[in-house]
């Protein structure tokens, strides 16, 4: 029966289907709860299989597993292991705030008066040409200038709100140098 197992599953799978009419269904349920039916079931002798019976036709059936009960439990203990690493994951969340004190003395005020003071020399030196175009005078007016673009630079970094201390220590050697250069200038006129 073995060898051929193989041929008779084919052979089951190419009988035709058929479907009966509902009415063979009711002919059927009638016939089952008839007198003479329900005698012969009676008289039909009980018979309780050895456990072992039972055991083998558990491993032989369809879906069932012996490690079932195996997989199951592997399965909770890793959804529970999963379900405990995105819990802590989304408990340790922590949300951080600073709160910091304004300190006028650390903000830039709008204009310098060492540029005010640069304006008025520039204007002078429209009239007084003499000093203005030597050499000297110059080099000095090019050097304010470029201090000039990196205090404006600096001033961009600091911001409206400044953080670092550090920043406008700079700034001040800056306007320091500033004012000595123009001192400079002025003596000159």
């Amino acid at each position: 029966m073995d060898k051929n197992q193989h041929t008779l599953k084919n052979a089951i799978a190419k009988l035709p289907g058929y479907t009966p009419a509902p009415q063979t269904w009711e002919l059927i349920g009638e016939k089952l709860g008839e007198e003479p039916l329900r005698q012969a079931l009676q008289s039909l002798p009980e018979y309780t299989p050895a456990p072992m019976v039972w055991d083998a036709i558990e491993r032989k059936a369809p879906g069932r597993s012996r490690f079932a009960g195996w997989q199951y439990a592997a399965a909770i203990l890793i959804a529970g292991i999963s379900g405990l690493l995105v819990w802590r994951e989304v408990r340790v969340t922590h949300v951080y705030f600073a709160q910091e004190q304004f300190d006028p003395r650390l903000q830039v005020s709008g204009e310098m008066g060492t540029d005010q003071h640069y304006e008025q020399l520039k204007a002078y030196c429209e009239t007084e040409t003499l000093v203005c175009s030597s050499g000297r005078y110059q080099r000095l007016r090019e050097e304010f200038e470029t201090l000039h673009s990196a205090s404006s630079q600096l001033q961009e970094a600091i911001g409206q709100y400044n953080t670092e201390p550090e920043l406008m220590k700079q700034l001040d050697t800056i306007e320091k140098q500033k004012a000595a250069i123009l001192n400079e200038m002025a003596k000159m006129i």
